[in-house]
Formats: structure tokens, sequence, C-alpha cells
């Protein structure tokens, strides 16, 4: 049996290989999550949107700033995933209004407006920028995908199919001026723990 001139075996390799790449690439998306851009979120489950905003509205409502309002200002970043159900506001258990609005981290001067803060993902230009911002004020930074929980977040959540628990940076929420019930704290500590 002949075989095929260079030119056609070089064609039919490249060809074959094209065929294997997008073979990998189709079963990589199949098992690894798709990573969305900046601004773009997938919908997540309902459950998991009205779990996530029991948890932050139960942690507003155990903190206490230094200058008390009548409402709590709660700014919720544009990346985040969760956002639905936190941007219609609410009453939490003590009796206070939520006030929320949605912010661009990078944009937005977020120290004067929110008393507190909840984010998506964070880029380490996002972060610092946030830092350079927020350390030292009264804003309780609340942070969905700070899995480390180490820069600027005081409140790290570990969102799961069927429940919601968070870490706690007692650093950082030491020095925002920012006090929040001790229990809530420890519960925080013990979960980020076992996490």
């Amino acid at each position: 049996m002949a075989r095929a001139p260079a030119r056609i075996r070089s064609r039919r390799n490249r060809t074959s290989f094209r065929y294997c790449l997008r073979l990998l690439a189709a079963a990589v998306l199949a098992i690894v999550p798709a990573v969305l851009p900046p601004g773009v979120t997938a919908q997540p489950a309902p459950q998991r949107v009205d779990m996530v905003a029991r948890v932050v509205f139960s942690l507003l409502g155990y903190a206490r700033w230094p200058a008390e309002r009548e409402s709590i200002r709660l700014c919720v970043d544009n990346t985040s995933r969760y956002p639905a159900r936190l941007l219609e506001g609410g009453t939490l258990s003590n009796g206070r209004q939520v006030r929320t609005r949605e912010v661009d981290v990078m944009a937005d001067a977020l120290a004067s407006q929110c008393d507190a803060l909840y984010l998506g993902a964070m880029t380490d230009v996002r972060r610092q920028r946030l830092a350079a911002e927020l350390t030292g004020r009264p804003v309780l930074v609340i942070s969905e995908e700070d899995f480390e929980c180490e820069v600027g977040s005081m409140f790290c959540l570990n969102i799961r199919e069927s429940q919601v628990s968070f870490r706690v940076n007692l650093d950082s929420l030491a020095r925002s001026g920012v006090h929040v019930h001790p229990a809530v704290l420890q519960l925080g500590r013990r979960r980020g723990a076992s996490s």
C-alpha cells in the first residue's frame, strides 16, 4: 500500500489534532464549571439566593455601628452571584430597615455611602482598591467568594448546595469599629474551622 504524500499526511494530522483538542475541551467543560467574566452571573438556585439573604440579614441584625442610623445602608457589589433577594432590602428581626443599592467597587465611593458591603469575586486589583478605601472605616464587609478570608473581608460566606455557613476575620472586624455579638463570632469561628 502506497503512503500518502507528506502534505496530505500533515493535513490529516492537523485535522486529527484539532478534533482531539475539541474533545478534550468538551470533557473539561463538562467537569469544570464555566468561569464567567466580571459582571456576568449564572442563575443560582432560588433556595441558595434565599439562604444567602437570610445569613446576610442575620449578620446585619447582630452588628452595631459607632454611629447608628435609622436604617442600614447595604451596598451590593455588581459582580456578586446572589444579589437578587438582597437588593429587595427588608426589615431585620430587630425592626431596623435595610436599604440596598447596587455598587461598582472600582468606581463608587463606598465608605461614605455604605454601612455594609456585600462582595462578589475579587481580583487583586479590586481587593487592593477596597482595602485602601475601607480600612479603619465602619463598613461591615461580607464576601461570597473569599475562601481565605484574610484581606478586607470580615465575614466570608461558604455557599453550598443546601447550606450557607461563614468564617470571620476578627482582625478586619476589629479595625472597622463595627461590633458584632460575640455569639455570632464564635459561631463563625467554629464553622470556619470545620469548613
